[in-house]
């Protein structure tokens, strides 16, 4: 991986802050939202489908245990939190037998299942990173070794090495817009490495494959490497917003460091899905219209639910006038019983 750019000391990056399912990078004074807490404000119906079809799996796995926890009263605590360690039980305790224990159990199953995949993911993606940095694949689990072989697959199909990545795993920055996110790289990929390469650089730049290839012509995609356990490719029209947002951020920041460099400039984006039956690498629509009209308009949601949404319903925002009236004839009298601070003496 190599950059060469111009760079500058930028504000203090102070970490990551994650609150009720949104994420924001604390850099400097500012508190920016995740560009996938952005593109997440938008309804999934394949989202829904699976938390269903999580469920369901569950019911016909636990079945006996179901008919049984039917037949019994709810305990009373099954949305109690208890302080102690989850080795220890109290009174206070989910039975986790009854009804309403077993039920809550079963909506949640997509939960956890989803904390799972996050889990793979992001061991997947650390495995990816590291090959981009020495062209090795590290050691890792079982458990994504299908999504590393994917991921072993896609560089051999489009002929990439380490020196490829002109960028991986870094902090994209746009303080005027207010949100930022960590893209998995920009790619550089050439048209006479191999076939599958060829006809990548064609579609971006209309130039016939051969020809793209003859001539030894580049692009430069930002990618983002998704993984899916399912069979067979799906990919979602959010998924281009958020490339679209990682693509139109003006800086970018490397891991560990404060140092800001231009972002790179590049002809598109490109989703590249590992799978355990293989890999599928699909360009993304990320123009200036889809910033605008799309990853814009996410982000401008995502800002009022935050800041302005609850607001909106509470029953303290339409206030009497009376109630006005009491609340600053309350704030004149504590203003005039508050004691006087007398001006420091002037320095002789």
């Amino acid at each position: 991986m190599s950059i060469q750019t111009a760079e500058r000391i930028g504000p203090v990056f102070h970490g990551v802050e994650e609150t009720d399912d949104r994420r924001f990078y604390l850099i400097g004074d500012h508190r920016l939202i995740s560009t996938t807490t952005a593109t997440g404000v938008i309804a999934k119906d394949a989202l829904m489908q699976y938390a269903a079809h999580q469920a369901v799996k569950a019911v016909f796995a636990e079945l006996p245990a179901i008919v049984i926890a039917s037949r019994l009263k709810p305990c009373g605590n099954t949305y109690s939190r208890c302080d102690h360690d989850r080795t220890e039980r109290c009174d206070r305790c989910p039975c986790v037998e009854c009804k309403a224990c077993v039920g809550r159990w079963l909506a949640d199953r997509h939960k956890v299942n989803t904390a799972r995949r996050a889990d793979e993911g992001t061991r997947a993606h650390d495995v990816a990173e590291w090959w981009s940095y020495t062209g090795e694949i590290k050691p890792h689990d079982k458990d994504i070794a299908p999504y590393v072989k994917a991921f072993e697959a896609f560089v051999a199909e489009y002929g990439l090495t380490p020196e490829s990545f002109l960028v991986s795993e870094a902090l994209v920055v746009n303080r005027g817009a207010g949100y930022a996110g960590t893209t998995d790289g920009v790619v550089r990929f050439n048209a006479d490495a191999t076939q599958a390469a060829a006809k990548l650089v064609s579609r971006v730049t209309l130039i016939p494959a051969k020809k793209a290839a003859k001539l030894g012509l580049t692009v430069d995609l930002v990618v983002d490497f998704k993984s899916r356990e399912g069979e067979g490719p799906e990919f979602y029209p959010e998924q281009a917003l958020q490339l679209t947002g990682y693509r139109h951020a003006p800086i970018l920041r490397f891991k560990n460091s404060d140092i800001e460099h231009p972002m790179l400039p590049t002809d598109g984006g490109l989703i590249v899905q590992l799978r355990p039956d293989g890999v599928s690498a699909r360009l993304a629509v990320t123009t200036e219209r889809t910033y605008r009209r799309g990853f814009l308009y996410a982000l401008g949601l995502t800002k009022w639910l935050i800041e302005e949404g609850p607001a909106a319903v509470s029953s303290h925002t339409f206030v009497l006038p009376e109630t006005i009236a009491a609340r600053k004839r309350k704030a004149a009298k504590e203003a005039a019983a508050a004691p006087t601070t007398e001006p420091a003496p002037a320095a002789a």
